[in-house]
């Protein structure tokens, strides 16, 4: 996997230095597809590598590093194409790597940057042009992230090996609110 990783950050980096002087449409969805190629084969691992290993193991902490490091690569190419096109709808570029940019950047190592696009996500959102559930999803985050109630009940933490949500606004009304983008109703 590591020589993997190693072509796959040699060609961002070729597409970067390419794609900030001239992109189509073509070559960013091409970018943003092999992107969250790599960002699912990088996470597929994590579970298997807790189950084996244990999630403080010396394998666990290379596989975050490995996704710390793809992440951080991921983030800029994004950010490039964000800045330069704004929120590429899935009419644009299709489901997979509309998908993308909605992970990368909520992958971001702060919240300042998910804050900073969330506006675009949100736009494209409602236009229908990006999936709603993706910008409940970042909604949540950035909330949680600040130390907020969640709207939509899409962000958990562990706790004694078990899955807890964190606190929600609306309790009461939450599946209403999650059926209104898309998400399934919570027992």
């Amino acid at each position: 996997m590591a020589q993997n990783m190693k072509i796959f950050l040699l060609n961002i980096a070729l597409l970067l230095s390419t794609s900030l002087y001239s992109q189509d449409l073509h070559a960013i969805r091409q970018q943003l597809e092999e992107i969250e190629q790599q960002n699912l084969e990088l996470r597929d691992r994590v579970m298997p590598t807790v189950n084996e290993f244990g999630f403080d193991s010396p394998q666990m902490d290379s596989l975050n590093q490995q996704i710390q490091l793809f992440d951080s690569i991921a983030l800029i190419a994004v950010t490039a194409i964000l800045d330069k096109h704004g929120w590429l709808g899935q009419n644009q570029i299709g489901e997979i790597a509309n998908r993308a940019i909605f992970l990368v950047i909520q992958h971001a190592p702060n919240n300042s940057i998910r804050k900073m696009y969330f506006s675009l996500l949100e736009a494209s959102a409602r236009n229908g042009e990006s999936e709603l559930s993706a910008m409940a999803t970042m909604k949540d985050r950035i909330l949680v992230q600040d130390g907020e109630l969640q709207i939509y009940g899409t962000q958990s933490r562990m706790v004694n090996g078990e899955l807890e949500l964190f606190p929600i606004e609306n309790i009461d009304n939450i599946n209403a609110l999650r059926k209104q983008v898309g998400l399934g109703e919570m027992k």
